[in-house]
């Protein structure tokens, strides 16, 4: 006789049967986990969010910038665009509406802490989820073919919205019946205890246990889709995952996410193909087993992989993160699927029970299942990662240019270009940033239209140059790959940012007030100043610490040509913009033991000693050198002469008369 057995751990003639696995709890069990835990949990991390969002910089523009605007990279037209006029929009009146903002967030957390108000809480994250996501996050960049689950893919706060659907109250169910999965929910007991995915926080939800696997499954195959994507499965790209993470991150963690980066070098496509199968296989094994926990487990462990390296802990030690990321939420769905108890031995694996009772759709996904990842694993992979999406354009400015005089405009094109206006006409224009990959690249329409310098003068900073760049060494030598949408719509708001903030040093005097000093020899042309106290690791890339300033004495006056980051230390510099933003160093000035200032070339004179290698560091140009905004480091010769012709259009204070000589 053949004996069927329901979650009871019952044979079908009602006798107890002897399991050995009846009642064995999992770790959710072990842990205590319900729906009401569940919905506490969310409440503490909506709770999170609302602090988050009342840290300092979110008062300013930089929220509007570096958080919704970039959104709009890579999108299609009508995204893009919204995510555009809503950033508009918000920078009218920052602060009013970042206060807004994280007073809805401490709402719905504090909703969710008591059952009488947990429906209405949950049904206004609901609506607020799908603004976030949209505004907030670009949908997860899951339309512009680089989202990636190691970076936050499809975003955090559609998570939310996910256990909380899964974990939304119902009344209790008084009398056995079917219920979703095709299980019984009965009496529980130690003589009647439910057991297997009815078990779960998400079993007692209007999805379901069998819901609730539906979903947890839907996740992370579509996590499989996501990482066989072409740009997804470069060589590059698990190292700039954890470039960009580092950027703006205490010095001991960033260090740490710089070592691993660097160890994984060229291993990008492997790791792509290994990590998408290991998800299909977290997606489906809880559907093909008895021992469904095992997988979430792993799945569980992935998320918290995906907290630690490429989502950065979410940011919240930078000072700009607005969520913890997708990673802890990943956690929260695996213990809110998780059963709790174990179903029998010889109960029907979760696919059977699925195709049982709800066959057409169930029949529908192994189709999708078995055709999607497959077909997006055979788009041949890209050797670089070239976006060409719609362009945008904000302040009024042509798509793609970016003029120094002070109106800038964004485009989120495959290249970076620069325009400058000047006296006489254009003096660079159209420059592509994507090519700025080494040393002494100029734009061939560029040219000087001042007054001729000094031989004397055009001699010593030609020849200074020259031996300076005997010593100059990059950070990333062969870096030559196109930048994405995302990267180029970052890297000029990078510049604009930038620019903004060292504005009110155009006058040296300001920045001697503002604690600059110099590091090299003031009787040079070009001489770097230095805040030390912004050379730390809380304040990298960051424009209003910008650690160095570079000015260029003309016959008018000096003129600020540049406002360089470094990194405090040995470390290397973060590339959250791809090769659009390089880090280089020096290796052979001596600095004066009395001075204690840059004054030489190895080797080192009487007085002077090695400096060694000096930190990173990477420019952000004020005037209009061959190379744009974001060149590597142009002669010592051209940056004298943009000063001058910088001054000749008005973009520069003249502070001084040119000698009659």
């Amino acid at each position: 006789m053949t004996f069927t057995q329901d979650s009871t751990g019952r044979d079908s003639t009602g006798n107890a049967r002897n399991d050995s696995r009846l009642g064995e709890r999992t770790v959710a069990g072990r842990l205590g986990v319900s729906a009401r835990a569940v919905q506490i949990v969310l409440g503490v991390l909506w709770i999170l969010d609302a602090i988050l969002q009342f840290q300092p910089k979110m008062f300013g523009t930089d929220f509007v910038s570096m958080i919704i605007a970039p959104n709009a990279a890579g999108q299609p037209a009508a995204i893009g665009s919204s995510i555009t006029h809503m950033s508009n929009f918000l920078s009218r009146d920052v602060a009013l509406w970042n206060t807004v903002f994280g007073l809805t967030q401490l709402a719905i957390g504090f909703g969710l802490m008591f059952r009488r108000t947990v429906r209405r809480a949950l049904a206004v994250s609901f609506a607020w989820a799908f603004g976030v996501w949209w505004f907030g996050e670009g949908f997860g960049g899951i339309l512009t073919g680089h989202a990636t689950p190691f970076t936050g893919a499809p975003g955090a706060v559609v998570l939310y919205a996910v256990i909380g659907l899964l974990v939304w109250p119902r009344k209790p169910v008084n009398a056995a019946g079917p219920v979703a999965g095709g299980l019984q929910a009965t009496p529980t007991g130690p003589e009647h205890p439910t057991a297997g995915m009815a078990s779960s926080a998400a079993g007692r939800g209007p999805l379901g246990g069998l819901g609730g696997m539906a979903i947890w499954s839907a996740v992370w195959v579509f996590f499989a889709v996501l990482q066989f994507l072409p740009q997804n499965r470069t060589a590059s790209w698990f190292q700039r995952m954890f470039d960009g993470a580092a950027a703006g991150q205490p010095y001991w963690y960033a260090h740490v996410l710089d070592s691993l980066g660097h160890a994984f070098t060229g291993a990008g496509t492997p790791i792509a193909v290994l990590a998408g199968a290991g998800f299909l296989v977290i997606g489906i094994g809880p559907f093909v087993s008895r021992r469904s926990d095992v997988f979430i487990v792993a799945g569980m462990v992935m998320g918290v992989v995906f907290w630690l390296t490429g989502q950065g802990l979410g940011g919240i030690m930078t000072g700009m993160g607005t969520d913890p990321n997708a990673g802890l939420l990943l956690v929260l769905l695996g213990a809110t699927c998780m059963p709790t108890v174990l179903s029998p031995e010889r109960e029907p694996v979760p696919i059977a029970t699925a195709l049982e009772h709800h066959r057409t759709w169930v029949t529908a996904g192994m189709v999708m299942l078995a055709v999607l990842p497959a077909a997006v694993a055979t788009i041949p992979g890209a050797a670089a990662a070239v976006a060409t999406p719609a362009s945008n354009s904000t302040n009024g400015s042509s798509s793609g240019a970016m003029v120094m005089a002070g109106s800038s405009g964004t485009g989120a094109s495959g290249s970076l270009t620069t325009r400058t206006e000047a006296r006489g006409g254009v003096i660079a224009k159209s420059m592509n940033m994507s090519g700025m990959a080494g040393l002494g690249v100029t734009d061939p329409n560029w040219r000087f239209t001042g007054s001729p310098l000094p031989a004397a003068e055009v001699s010593l900073l030609t020849a200074v140059t020259s031996i300076t760049d005997k010593g100059h060494a990059m950070q990333t030598p062969d870096c030559s790959t196109a930048p994405t949408a995302t990267q180029v719509l970052g890297a000029v708001q990078y510049v604009q940012a930038t620019s903004a903030a060292v504005a009110k040093y155009k006058l040296l005097s300001t920045a001697l007030a503002a604690g600059y000093v110099p590091v090299t020899s003031t009787a040079y042309p070009v001489v770097h100043y230095v805040n030390y106290r912004y050379m730390n690791r809380a304040d990298i890339l960051d424009p209003t610490h910008v650690d160095s300033l570079v000015y260029a004495f003309t016959p008018q006056g000096p003129v600020l040509v540049a406002a360089m980051y470094l990194m405090p230390g040995k470390g290397q510099g973060p590339m959250p913009y791809g090769c659009l933003v390089q880090w280089h160093a020096h290796t052979n000035l001596c600095t004066s033991t009395t001075t204690h200032q840059i004054d030489g070339f190895l080797p080192c004179p009487a007085g002077s000693v090695h400096l060694g290698p000096t930190p990173y560091m990477t420019h952000v140009w004020q005037v209009p050198v061959a190379g744009g905004p974001l060149a590597i480091d142009p002669s010592d010769l051209q940056v004298v002469e943009a000063a001058i012709m910088a001054q000749q259009a008005g973009l520069a204070p003249v502070t001084a008369k040119p000698s009659s000589a």
